[in-house]
């Protein structure tokens, strides 16, 4: 399945039958920083809700491709897809498909 696919498709619930809407799944980051006055050695967690009033990550999936890469050094590859889903308005169902290529930061 593409992910051009995903975005035209009329998707059914596998459990209820009801209609399934596609989204995103984001998760709300917190960010570590340092503060030497911590008594968890030098580091705390802050959230990023008090610095921005949306800071989110999306998820993504990662494989080994089989290769290797590296000239000195070797270490095997990893290919990144960015993750999409379905939710069913219904039930509360949801489904997850890892959709392509992710953009590198």
């Amino acid at each position: 399945m593409n992910g051009d696919s995903m975005d035209s498709e009329s998707k059914a619930c596998p459990k209820c039958g009801g209609e399934m809407r596609q989204g995103d799944m984001l998760f709300d980051v917190s960010i570590l920083m340092a503060n030497p006055m911590s008594p968890m050695g030098g580091f705390s967690a802050y959230s990023a809700a008090t610095m921005s009033d949306q800071t989110t990550a999306s998820p993504h999936w990662e494989e080994k491709t089989g290769r290797r890469k590296g000239f000195i050094l070797k270490s095997d590859e990893t290919k990144k897809m960015t993750v999409k889903g379905y939710r069913c308005i219904l039930c509360g169902y949801i489904e997850l498909y890892a959709a392509g290529e992710k953009k590198q930061d």
